[in-house]
């Protein structure tokens, strides 16, 4: 598979979503492909090494295939001190990668903040429960009796947390603890949250969000302050 080129674009109630190929090797990203980013993300990228490098490039290109939906050409896309793209003026960006894909969301500024995340079905990793549920939430997993319907409810409560703590960090500037949201999907592709945050920040209104894409479980949040 060629790397470092269009997977797939994807329209959501979120935003507009891009997917590029990438490889899973911390070799030096190419320089023909460096050329394809803004001088200034070019310059960013050639100061990182191994992953980190590819993952950089490859959401950026990500990032920019989505903007390109929008009609808008993106200005250089770098990173927040707490390693989040910064989003110009206007848009809200974010991206998550797997071992051979980085992806993008993008949409127009709003009041709210916007989180995605990108997750495999398998292979199964019940272990990984009791780190990221909650006692109730924990509870209601083991309700379930299929194993694999018990490991993809699971997997849906850790994705969607994972977009969340993308869309709260701009307002908190902290780590979030997974046992700060409750999350309960339905069978609608969206779930309720309920959020429990240690430092009691907030409130926020929480619109979380799943489908599965392309092999994938794609989550989005949109998270604003209440009132």
């Amino acid at each position: 598979m060629k790397k470092f080129n269009l997977a797939f674009h994807h329209a959501t109630p979120h935003g507009i979503v891009a997917a590029f190929n990438i490889p899973d090797s911390p070799d030096p990203v190419p320089a023909e492909v460096l050329e394809r980013l803004h001088p200034e993300e070019a310059v960013f990228a050639r100061a990182l090494k191994g992953y980190r490098q590819v993952q950089f490039v490859g959401g950026r290109l990500a990032a920019r295939q989505a903007t390109s939906q929008l009609r808008i050409d993106l200005p250089p896309l770098l990173s927040t001190e707490r390693g989040a793209p910064d989003a110009p003026e206007g848009l809200r960006v974010s991206i998550s990668h797997k071992r051979e894909l980085a992806l993008a969301m993008v949409s127009l500024s709003g009041p709210f903040q916007l989180g995605v995340d990108l997750e495999d079905y398998g292979p199964a990793r019940m272990n990984i429960a009791g780190k990221v549920l909650t006692p109730p939430e924990l509870a209601e997993v083991r309700t379930i009796e299929d194993p694999t319907a018990q490991w993809i409810n699971t997997l849906l409560r850790f994705s969607i947390k994972e977009s969340i703590y993308k869309a709260l960090d701009p307002y908190v500037g902290r780590y979030v603890g997974f046992k700060e949201a409750v999350v309960r999907p339905d069978l609608e592709g969206r779930a309720e949250v309920i959020l429990k945050l240690s430092n009691n920040e907030g409130p926020f209104l929480v619109d979380a969000r799943y489908e599965w894409l392309h092999g994938h479980l794609l989550t989005s949040v949109r998270l604003g302050n209440e009132g």
